[in-house]
């Protein structure tokens, strides 16, 4: 299972590259800007693969919360975007959520969509 979760981190890791790249090649030339959409199909090919094993609910969530909370890092390190207090506390509250659905992950089988045991 551990590695279906590093899988995972790197699912995330590449969404947040990919989103930081969009905004990158806003005036770039049109073949540049497919660069973002190849690092989002890798990112989604990484989460499917994280999927075998760790639940839809649990991978997704995962996915998306720290995708948001590394996107406002990036973005304020990056490109100046302010963080605020309230958008903090707001990310902090995104880390939470994700800690309490990922101490629901039981050691119970994952199964496939045809009701196979991944």
């Amino acid at each position: 299972m551990f590695s279906h979760w590093f899988f995972l981190l790197a699912a995330i890791a590449v969404e947040i590259v990919a989103t930081a790249a969009l905004k990158s090649v806003v005036s770039a030339p049109w073949l540049v800007a497919f660069l973002p959409l190849a690092l989002i199909g890798l990112s989604f090919a990484l989460l499917s693969i994280a999927l075998r094993v760790i639940p839809l609910a649990v991978a997704y969530a995962v996915w998306e919360g720290l995708g948001i909370v590394g996107i406002a890092v990036v973005g304020h390190l990056l490109f100046g975007e302010h963080l605020t207090a309230e958008r903090i506390v707001a990310l902090a509250a995104i880390l939470a959520g994700i800690l309490l659905l990922e101490r629901g992950v039981g050691d119970a089988p994952v199964r496939t969509a045809q009701g196979r045991p991944a």
